[in-house]
C-alpha cells in the first residue's frame, strides 16, 4: 500500500513537470542523433539518515532559465538516469514528499558526455514530517521462493536465550535435545553473518540476533558444503543515524539469568556500533539407558540412570564501525569476543539383572565434565558501487581464533543387594582427566557482480577456506587393587587436524518476459591432514580432487501474483574432524570414534516450488523436492569390549561409516496468513519418504520410513499494547539405520506488554515447553543387543524480560551552532530497530 502512495505521489508531480515541458516543443532533446551533441546524466537518490534508496521521487533536469527539460521517476534502487541529452548546462531539482527540495547544476560537454551525479542524499523535512506518525513491523516470517527470512525480534520464546533456542522457532529446521540441526531430514550449513564460524549455536545469545535465513537449495554463489542448503544468521548491526541502543535483563523460573546492552551512534561519514550480552543458564538433565545383552547361553540387563545440571555461563562482546569513504566506498570492521564455561554434574546409578529381569547387584558414582572457551572474531569488508545499476565489488577478510580447556571427573563403585561393597565381578571405575586445545579458522572472499541489463547479469567470485586444530586431552585411571592412577591410553588423546577448502563460482542470470533462468556452476578443492600423536601415532592425508557442482533455476511468472519455479543442485558433505578421529570416547557404558576412512557424501538435489500471493494478506509456498545421497555419511552401531584400566567393558561402539544410499523425497508447506489487522499465523509442514541403504562388517543394513513434522506461530496483537504468541511444533518417528527415534512435541506461550512513548519500553512473560515435553527417546538394535536411550531436559521455564530502547534521531551530532538547530533536528526515538 505505502509503494503505490509514493508511486501515484511521484507520477502526479512527473505529470506537472511534464505539462511545463510541453511549453518548449521546438527543441530536439536527442540532439539529431549525432552523438557528439548528446550525453548521459545519471545518478542515486538516498535517504541521509538511512542510506536507504528513496524510489518513485520526481526528477527533473531543468534548463538554466528553470524551465523543464525533461522529468523521471526514481527507480525502486534509488537509480535515475537521462539519456539522449543534448550538450549544455543543466539544474537538477529532486522533489519528493516528506524530503527538502534539492538542487544541483551539471553539465556535459563534448568531452565529457557521460556525467555520474553521485549518491544524492535526501534531508528529511522535519516539519513537514512532525505531524506524520508512519509506523511500519517488520513481519515475523517472511518468505520468498528462494529463502526463507525469520525476524528473532518478533520471537517471544527465544527472547533471554541462546541461537539453539531460536532455532526451534524456525519453520523448516528441526533442533533435537544435544542441539543438532536438521532442515528437510537432512544437515545444513550454518553460517554467522554469511561465513564459518568457530562458535557453537549455544555460545551466541538470542538477543544478538536480527535473524534467520533459510535457504533450502542454494545456487552456485554458495558454498556446496551441507546436504539440505544453508541457515545463515545474520547478527544485529544498528544503523540509525544519531546516538541510540537498546537495554535488556531477564530471570527464570529455573535461576537462569541474562542482561546485555546495545549501542550504536551514527554521524556523517561513520558508524560505529557496540553490544555485550552475559548468560547464566541452568538446565536440569535426566537420561536413562536400557540394554538388552544377548549371549550365547544367556541373556541380561543393563540399566544406567543419570541425574544432574547442565550449567552455561558465559559473555560476549562485539564492536566495530562502518567508513563510508565516499559514496561509492565503504570499509566495515569488527571484532567479536566471547568466552564462559559450560558444565555439566551427574550422579549416576547403574542396576544390572539376570534374564528374568531379577537385579544382582547394582553402582553408584559421578560422571562431571567442565568445559571453558574463549573464542575471538575478527572481520574486514569492503564494498565498492561503480555508477553502473548494481555494479559491485566486494572483498571480506574473516579470523576465528578460539581455545578451549576441560577437564572430567567419573567413578562408579558397585554393590550388592544389602548395599555392601563388591569388588567382582565389576571392579570400582575412578578416573579424572583434563586438556585443553586451540582453533584457527581464516576465511576470504571476493565476489563481483556484473549487470548487462535490467533483467541480466554475471556474478563470479573466489573463497578460501583454513582450519586448523589442536587439542589433547589426559585421562587418568584408579588401577585396582593397588590404588594408583595412570595414564589411560584408550580414552586419552593427542592430535593434530587440518583442511583447506579453495573455491570458485560464476553464474549467469536472464528473463524473457516472465521466464527467468539463472545457471552457475562452482569449483573446489579440499584436502585434509590429521595426526594422532599420544601412544600408537597415527595419521592421514586426504587430497580430495576438484569437484564441481552445478545450479541450474528456472522461473516462470503467472497471473495473479503467482510464480512457479524448478531448480537443482549438487552439493556435498564432507566429514567433520571428530567423524575422521580414530580416538574413542566413553561415558558410562557407550563409547563412540570417528572413521579415518570415511569419505564425502554427495547429494543431486531436485525442488519443485510454487509461491502464491493473495492480496498481499496470505503467501503460500508449497515446494516438492527429493535427493539422492550416494556415499551416505551414518552411524553404525556394534557390540564390542573395551579395555579400561585393566578390565573388560562390553559396550555398544557408534562409529559413522558410508551407506550405499539415501534416497529422501517429500513435500513442504508453509502458510502465512494475515487473518486480521491483528492476527496473524505462520504454518509449516513436511512430509518425507527416506530410504537408507547400509553395510558394515559384512551387514547389510536397509531401513526406510514415513516422516513429518509441523509447526505453527500465532502472533495476536491485543489491547492495551499487549502481543500474545503461542507456538507448537511436532517430530514424528524418525528412521535409523539400525532403529528409530520416537515422535516428540512442545508448545511456548508468551506475552509481551510494550510501554512509555513509542513503545520505549517492553516486558515480555514467555513459558517454554508448556508440558514438558521436550525430550529425546531413541531404540537400537546390533546383533547382540537391544538398547532404548531416553534423555530429557527440564525444559519448561517461565522467563521474565524487559528491553528498554533509547536515542535520538540527529544528523548533525557535532555539528550544531545553537540550541534552535539542536531542537529541529533531534527527534526521540523508541520502537522497533532496524
Amino acid at each position: 500500500m505505502r509503494k503505490i502512495v509514493l508511486l501515484l505521489t511521484g507520477w502526479m508531480l512527473l505529470f506537472n513537470l511534464g505539462l511545463t515541458a510541453q511549453q518548449h516543443p521546438g527543441e530536439n532533446a536527442n540532439g539529431n542523433g549525432h552523438a557528439n551533441t548528446t550525453g548521459t546524466i545519471y545518478g542515486k537518490l538516498l535517504d541521509n539518515q538511512t542510506g536507504k534508496p528513496v524510489e518513485y521521487a520526481s526528477v527533473a533536469l531543468l534548463r538554466p532559465d528553470s524551465s523543464v527539460m525533461t522529468g523521471m521517476l526514481s527507480k525502486p534502487n534509488g537509480d535515475f538516469n537521462f539519456e539522449h541529452i543534448t550538450l549544455g548546462k543543466y539544474i537538477l531539482k529532486i522533489n519528493f514528499i516528506g524530503y527538502e527540495v534539492f538542487f544541483k547544476p551539471v553539465a556535459i560537454t563534448a568531452k565529457s558526455n557521460s556525467l555520474d551525479a553521485g549518491n544524492i542524499k535526501l534531508k528529511a523535512n522535519v516539519k513537514s514530517l512532525a505531524a506524520v506518525n508512519v509506523v511500519g513491523e517488520k513481519p515475523a516470517f517472511s518468505m520468498a521462493i528462494d529463502k526463507r527470512v525469520f525476524n528473532v525480534e518478533k520471537n517471544l520464546a527465544s527472547i533471554g536465550g541462546t541461537a539453539t533456542d531460536v532455532l526451534k522457532q524456525v519453520p523448516s529446521v528441526n533442533v533435537d535435545i544435544d542441539g543438532n540441526v536438521s532442515v528437510r531430514n537432512g544437515t545444513p550449513t550454518i553460517f554467522i553473518d554469511g561465513r564459518p564460524s568457530t562458535l557453537t549455536l549455544d555460545q551466541i545469545p538470542a538477543d544478538a540476533i536480527a535473524n534467520i535465513e533459510v535457504v533450502t537449495n542454494p545456487s552456485a554463489k554458495y558454498d556446496a558444503e551441507g546436504m539440505s542448503g544453508i541457515l545463515n544468521i545474520v547478527l544485529k548491526k544498528n544503523k540509525k543515524a544519531g546516538i541510540n541502543g537498546l537495554i535488556s535483563a531477564g530471570i527464570t523460573s529455573l535461576g537462569s539469568t541474562n542482561g546485555g546492552i546495545d549501542f550504536n551512534l551514527r554521524q556523517e561519514k561513520f558508524n560505529f556500533f557496540i553490544n555485550y550480552n552475559i548468560r547464566d543458564r541452568r538446565s536440569p538433565m535426566t537420561s536413562r539407558l536400557f540394554r538388552k545383552n544377548i549371549g550365547a547361553d544367556t541373556t541380561t540387563y543393563m540399566e544406567q540412570l543419570q541425574d544432574g545440571d547442565f550449567y552455561r555461563k558465559f559473555q560476549t562482546g562485539r564492536i566495530g564501525f562502518d567508513w563510508f569513504i565516499d559514496n561509492r566506498n565503504t570499509i566495515t570492521i569488527s571484532e567479536n569476543i566471547t568466552g564462559g564455561n559450560f558444565n555439566r554434574y551427574n550422579d549416576q546409578t547403574v542396576n544390572e539383572s539376570d534374564m528374568q529381569l531379577n537385579r544382582v547387584r547394582y553402582g553408584t558414582g559421578i560422571d562431571n565434565t567442565k568445559n571453558g572457551f574463549r573464542n575471538y572474531t575478527t572481520q574486514l569488508g569492503y564494498k565498492h558501487t561503480f555508477a553502473k545499476e548494481g555494479e559491485e565489488l566486494t572483498a571480506d577478510f574473516t579470523y576465528n581464533y578460539a581455545t578451549g580447556d576441560n577437564s572430567s571427573n567419573f567413578s562408579l563403585q558397585y554393590f550388592d543387594l544389602k548395599g555392601n561393597p563388591i569388588n567382582t565381578p565389576k571392579q570400582p571405575q575412578n578416573r579424572y582427566g583434563y586438556g585443553d586445545g586451540k582453533t584457527v579458522y581464516l576465511t576470504g572472499q571476493v565476489d563481483y557482480v556484473r549487470p548487462f541489463s535490467e533483467t541480466s547479469k554475471l556474478e563470479a567470485g573466489l573463497r578460501t577456506n583454513t582450519r586448523t586444530f589442536d587439542n589433547f586431552t589426559n585421562t587418568f585411571g584408579q588401577n585396582f587393587p593397588s590404588g594408583d592412577f595412570t595414564l589411560d591410553s584408550a580414552l586419552s588423546n593427542n592430535y593434530h587436524y587440518q583442511e583447506q577448502i579453495n573455491a570458485a563460482y560464476a553464474s549467469y542470470t536472464g528473463a524473457k518476459n516472465n521466464f527467468g533462468y539463472q545457471v552457475g556452476l562452482r569449483a573446489e578443492q579440499s584436502n585434509y591432514t590429521g595426526e594422532t600423536r599420544l601412544g600408537r601415532k597415527e595419521s592421514y592425508k586426504i587430497n580430495y580432487p576438484i569437484s564441481l557442482f552445478p545450479s541450474i533455476f528456472l522461473s516462470q511468472k503467472l497471473k495473479g501474483d503467482h510464480e512457479l519455479q524448478l531448480n537443482y543442485s549438487r552439493r556435498i558433505r564432507r566429514p567433520w574432524f571428530r567423524d575422521l578421529l580414530p580416538t574413542i570416547e566413553y561415558s558410562g557404558q557407550s563409547a563412540s570414534r570417528g572413521n579415518p576412512d570415511l569419505k564425502p557424501e554427495f547429494t543431486n538435489s531436485f525442488e519443485l516450488s510454487y509461491l502464491k500471493d493473495i492480496q498481499h494478506k496470505h503467501n503460500v509456498l508449497v515446494s516438492l523436492y527429493y535427493r539422492n545421497t550416494d556415499n551416505a555419511i551414518t552411524d553404525f552401531y556394534v557390540d564390542t569390549t573395551l579395555t579400561l584400566n585393566g578390565q573388560a567393558q562390553r559396550v555398544v561402539l557408534s562409529y559413522p561409516i558410508n551407506a550405499s544410499t539415501r534416497n529422501s523425497y517429500g513435500a513442504e508447506i508453509t502458510i502465512r496468513s494475515q487473518l486480521t489487522k491483528t492476527w496473524d499465523i505462520t504454518g509449516n509442514f513436511n512430509l518425507a519418504q527416506t530410504k537408507i541403504n547400509a553395510s558394515s562388517q559384512g551387514n547389510n543394513l536397509t531401513n526406510q520410513g514415513f516422516t513429518w513434522f509441523g509447526k505453527i506461530n500465532s502472533n495476536t496483537k491485543l489491547p492495551w499494547n499487549l502481543t500474545l504468541q503461542i507456538a507448537g511444533e511436532y517430530e514424528s518417528r524418525q528412521i535409523l539405520p539400525q532403529g528409530e527415534r520416537k515422535p516428540q512435541y512442545s508448545i511456548d506461550a508468551g506475552l509481551k506488554k510494550d510501554m512509555l512513548k513509542n513503545k520505549a519500553l517492553s516486558i515480555s512473560l514467555t513459558l517454554n515447553d508448556i508440558f514438558n515435553s521436550d525430550r529425546n527417546l531413541s531404540y537400537t538394535t546390533t546383533a547382540f543387543s537391544e538398547q532404548e536411550n531416553y534423555r530429557k531436559r527440564l525444559t519448561r521455564e517461565l522467563r521474565l524480560n524487559a528491553t528498554w530502547r533509547f536515542g535520538k534521531m540527529d544528523t548533525n551530532l557535532f555539528k550544531r551552532k545553537n540550541n534552535r538547530s539542536n531542537k529541529d533536528n533531534g527527534q526521540e526515538m523508541g520502537g522497533d530497530r532496524e
